[in-house]
């Protein structure tokens, strides 16, 4: 399932479907990157607010549960 979310709420393990573009146009990730922490940090240091990512239905399931 494939959904917008916060920079702020994306995980380790979660797969970009659409390409990172930043306010001015940049293309900064391309789409079906799996993110890291590490990458996660670099997209919240450019600016990026939010990612369209895939997660599969268990993970939403878990995340509901919160």
């Amino acid at each position: 399932m494939d959904r917008p979310v916060s920079i702020h709420t994306a995980s380790p393990g979660d797969v970009l479907t659409s390409e990172v573009i930043t306010a001015s146009g940049q293309v900064v990730m391309p789409s079906g990157v799996t993110l890291t922490g590490e990458l996660i940090e670099q997209l919240r240091r450019l600016g990026v607010y939010t990612l369209i990512i895939r997660r599969e239905a268990q993970d939403l399931r878990f995340s509901a549960k919160r």
